[in-house]
């Protein structure tokens, strides 16, 4: 794979738009009271539910990379390279698992029982190895047409294909650990919105 996919809730983005066209038509209702009292009190509230929203709903993504895969959460970003992978499940969500510990998608939960009992037996043929467990059975969090599963297909066709082909072990693709990046410019807004939240309560 030399291009790198990203792949975020369906329902989280939906989600995202609608709360954001809430807030703006009560923005827009508010700016025509012309009240500056209310205007101020009530503006930093709409700010923080419309970011908190973005933040809780379309930022986080699952990137699968030629070098590895970037679990992009709320408030910080897990870079894990193609050889620290050592498991992947999908139990809670998808959760790779290093040497140095689990690491989970906040973009990719597993589905209800509801999901698995829809899934037909087409959906759950020709999956990675790694996808099945005894009994040739799928787990609910790989069913590929659900968040965790379709996250899941991507990064296990991946990362058995290096592993069969001794990319892994060869030094073929680079990297052995875990990244971390945290999102300070994310996190510092977050503070100062509930912060002028708070103060504009208070009016």
């Amino acid at each position: 794979m030399n291009e790198s996919v990203t792949l975020r809730p369906r329902f989280g983005k939906v989600l995202c738009v609608c709360v954001w066209v809430i807030m703006a038509v009560t923005a827009v209702s508010l700016i025509a009271t012309m009240d500056v009292e209310r205007i101020l009190r009530y503006s930093p509230g709409l700010l923080l539910i419309a970011f908190g929203a973005w933040l809780l709903f379309w930022r986080p993504a699952v990137k699968v990379e030629p070098y590895g895969v970037e679990l992009i959460n709320l408030l910080r970003t897990r870079s894990i390279s193609w050889p620290a992978i050592q498991r992947i499940d999908t139990k809670y969500a998808l959760t790779l698992f290093t040497s140095g510990g689990k690491f989970t998608a906040w973009a990719a939960p597993s589905p209800g029982r509801a999901t698995l009992n829809k899934a037909t037996r087409q959906d759950l043929r020709g999956l990675p190895e790694s996808s099945y467990g005894p009994g040739n059975t799928v787990a609910i969090g790989d069913v590929p047409t659900s968040e965790s599963g379709a996250a899941s297909l991507l990064v296990r066709r991946q990362w058995e294909w290096l592993r069969d082909e001794g990319h892994l072990e060869s030094g073929a693709v680079e990297g052995s650990g875990v990244k971390t990046t945290w999102h300070y410019y994310s996190a510092a807004a977050l503070v100062i919105l509930i912060v002028a939240a708070i103060l504009g309560a208070t009016l």
